[in-house]
């Protein structure tokens, strides 16, 4: 074998085994961080906000039964239609909290425990409604049913507290993008420009053994990982850009439901509602432009063998040239 044929090979064989190389690592870098953007729209985001109407729905629930029933409206409306309406929002909102599954078997036991806890609580209520003439023993039930909803630490909205708490924890997972995103990113792109340096040497090498002007098909190989390179570095900032946004939004109406709870923004209670709202339509915003970035981490394992034929391609004519001779 001539050592022209043979450098031949080893150029093909390095330029295969970088292409590998940089294709597995561009991969990586870029599942990285979107393997859970479709969680954080679809789950952890819409969890979050159903513990926050939770928690919000039965504030006014109590508010709204305790108001009805020490203003003497008992024995006509009980505790009062808004006190139905909000204890309905709250259990409706605690299920779809319970559909995200976020915080694993742990939440699903917290949601199951706080549902019995409603149970009760609503329990307490009914009794003071039917004892609504004895303005005693209406204000003890009442005074239970309060303190099994506020109690500071195993009272029913503590524990949606502590649940939160693992969910945001969960969000922050699934949106940072860390020391382990940046330096699988930096290998993909030193491991990229270390096979377009490749690829460009050898295309000169090309040029002057065989006074070659151009070779398309490794000039392609290198256009086309250049473009991926854009492509999906581009898709990985959006995709990064919207999980901190959502992350922030989420976050500013959690502050805003504590500050309300917490009586630190009084005559505010409307906000926390229209925060949800609108918390809820910025994350599908800007997270709906995911999908399909998401769909495209199926794609870019295909970027291997499309680069490895063109510079096949690009190499075989040469290498061809150069046959072993039968002696």
């Amino acid at each position: 074998m001539s050592d022209t044929r043979r450098g031949l090979l080893g150029r093909l064989a390095l330029l295969l085994a970088l292409t590998c190389v940089a294709v597995a690592a561009l991969f990586t870098a870029y599942a990285g961080v979107h393997r859970d953007a479709g969680a954080v729209r679809h789950g952890t985001a819409p969890a979050i906000l159903d513990i926050t109407t939770a928690q919000d729905a039965l504030r006014l629930a109590n508010a709204a039964a305790r108001e009805a029933l020490e203003s003497g409206q008992g024995t006509l409306v009980g505790a009062g239609s808004g006190y139905r309406i909000q204890l309905a929002v709250a259990n409706q909102s605690l299920a779809g909290a319970a559909e995200g599954d976020v915080a694993g078997d742990a939440g699903l036991r917290v949601l199951q425990t706080v549902s019995g806890l409603i149970v009760a609580y609503s329990g307490w209520i009914e009794r003071a409604a039917a004892a609504s003439q004895d303005p005693d023993l209406r204000g003890a039930y009442l005074h239970y049913a309060d303190t099994m909803l506020n109690r500071e630490d195993s009272g029913i909205l503590a524990r949606l507290d502590r649940l939160q708490t693992e969910q945001r924890a969960e969000l922050a997972t699934q949106t940072v993008f860390g020391w382990p995103e940046r330096l699988t990113w930096a290998a993909a792109l030193l491991t990229s420009a270390a096979l377009v340096d490749r690829l460009r040497e050898t295309q000169r090498f090309l040029r002057r053994r065989f006074r070659r002007r151009h070779n398309p098909w490794l000039f392609g190989a290198t256009l086309a990982l250049l473009a991926a390179c854009a492509l999906l570095a581009l898709g990985t900032v959006q995709t990064q850009c919207a999980k901190d946004e959502s992350r922030g939004d989420l976050a500013e109406t959690v502050d805003i439901w504590q500050s309300v709870a917490g009586g630190e923004a009084a005559g505010r209670q409307e906000d926390v509602a229209r925060s949800i709202r609108g918390t809820a339509e910025e994350v599908e915003t800007e997270m709906r432009d995911t999908g399909w970035r998401v769909g495209l981490t199926g794609w870019v394992p295909a970027l291997a063998p499309a680069l490895a034929t063109l510079i096949v391609c690009g190499m075989a004519p040469r290498i061809a040239e150069y046959r072993f001779r039968v002696r």
